[in-house]
């Protein structure tokens, strides 16, 4: 895998080889591994002679059977439990797209109004 403290300096999303996605999905044959990619629809990328995924794109595809699960056993509240299970907001995010679910965002901070105007301001935001 990449070095993570070059990955923080280069500013890049973390790589696999095939060979690690291999090691991770228990299979050993190339081409095991790469019909595994293409049934998940996770796309190989080639540069120089290293064949690569992206770390989320692994991440969302094996995630993404639990996800499905969580839909048809909590149905309500399954957003709720699946929140809870992850660890990243941005695997989160991605699944979420995948599933072509809106996310809903809860505001961080809360706005405290000072005035009259800031009151009308505030109002215009929200509409």
């Amino acid at each position: 895998m990449i070095n993570i403290n070059l990955e923080k300096q280069m500013n890049c999303p973390t790589i696999l080889s095939l060979k690690e996605v291999g090691k991770l999905i228990h299979l050993k044959d190339m081409e095991s591994i790469k019909r595994w990619l293409r049934s998940n629809n996770i796309i190989i990328y080639k540069l120089a002679k290293l064949n690569y995924v992206y770390k989320v794109d692994f991440e969302c595809a094996i995630t993404l059977p639990q996800v499905r699960n969580f839909r048809k056993e909590y149905l309500m509240q399954w957003e709720s439990y699946y929140r809870k299970t992850i660890k990243e907001d941005a695997l989160f995010n991605m699944i979420m797209l995948k599933l072509n679910i809106e996310i809903n965002y809860q505001p961080t901070t809360k706005v405290k109004r000072r005035s009259h105007s800031d009151q009308r301001l505030y109002q215009k935001l929200l509409s």
